[in-house]
């Protein structure tokens, strides 16, 4: 009979043990994925870096601080970026207030029939919209249905008069001067219309109201 062969091949526990503490016998490190994430890998290199030209201890003190004026500069870089871009972006919309300025829209020392009728003349209906509608406010100032003031707002002004036909050429006069709307030869007509009513109102008003304190004199 055969007798089998005697194994004689021996594992060195020993010499196994110390390739295992041996880094470069570590071949599964290769296929371990990192937990780190991106941001965490790039710190990292980033320490080893200020570790090699300023020491460990430095680049622990360090290392915070860059990081915050890196990211401040980044943030800069893509906003002024941006803003090349898009400047849009970054100015304010200013506030339509609608403000008359004492300068260009005053009610006094000024020939409203003759401007009017030098607009129209040239069919500048836009300068003409704008003519009947300052003539208005003198009038109702005149007659004390308003208290005119250069930094007052046409909405404010018909707050202080509600007659529907001043509501009505305040609107089309706000279309006109600030909506972009266009200024027509109609659209001038049915103001001055609107504008001789409501003078010849008020100004029956004030009539009304003298003859009332003139009988309560009497």
């Amino acid at each position: 009979m055969f007798s089998l062969p005697v194994d004689t091949l021996v594992c060195d526990t020993t010499q196994v043990a110390a390739w295992r503490q041996d880094d470069a016998f570590n071949y599964n490190r290769e296929l371990v994925a990192t937990q780190d994430s991106l941001t965490e890998w790039l710190i990292a290199r980033f320490f080893e870096l200020l570790a090699k030209l300023f020491g460990s201890e430095a680049a622990e003190m360090i290392t915070k601080p860059l990081l915050v004026l890196l990211g401040a500069a980044v943030v800069a870089v893509i906003v002024w970026f941006v803003y090349k871009q898009r400047p849009e972006l970054f100015t304010r919309k200013k506030k339509s207030s609608i403000e008359f300025s004492s300068m260009e829209e005053t009610i006094y020392g000024v020939d409203f029939d003759r401007e009017i009728a030098s607009a129209t003349a040239m069919g500048n209906w836009r300068d003409a919209v704008r003519y009947v509608y300052l003539k208005t406010l003198r009038c109702l100032s005149d007659y004390h249905h308003i208290d005119w003031q250069p930094s007052k707002t046409p909405s404010q002004y018909v707050y202080e008069e509600h007659l529907p036909a001043f509501r009505q050429l305040t609107t089309h006069f706000l279309r006109v001067r600030y909506g972009n709307f266009e200024a027509t030869e109609a659209l001038y007509e049915e103001m001055q219309t609107l504008s001789v009513s409501i003078c010849l109102e008020v100004k029956e008003c004030a009539e009304a109201r003298s003859e009332e304190v003139k009988g309560g004199e009497a």
